[in-house]
């Protein structure tokens, strides 16, 4: 147990060149996913945005319509 002691205390490298490297290219494939992902999400939530709207509008419209008098009475 004493002689793992010296060891087990040695100061560790707290950032070196191969995990600057490994963050670089984890960095350059993720970045551009997660950028896509976000794009790709907030084009589908302009158009659902877009098509609420859009069916509110009809909706508005078909209440603000005067009933017809097509019906015989």
């Amino acid at each position: 147990m004493l002689a793992t002691l010296p060891t087990a205390t040695t100061a560790q490298p707290v950032f070196s060149v191969t995990n600057l490297v490994i963050l670089v290219i984890l960095g350059a494939i993720f970045y551009p996913l997660q950028k896509k992902l976000r794009e790709s999400a907030s084009r589908r939530r302009r158009e659902r945005w877009a098509e609420e709207d859009r069916l509110a509008e009809l909706e508005r419209e078909e209440r603000d319509r005067p009933p017809s008098t097509d019906e015989p009475g």
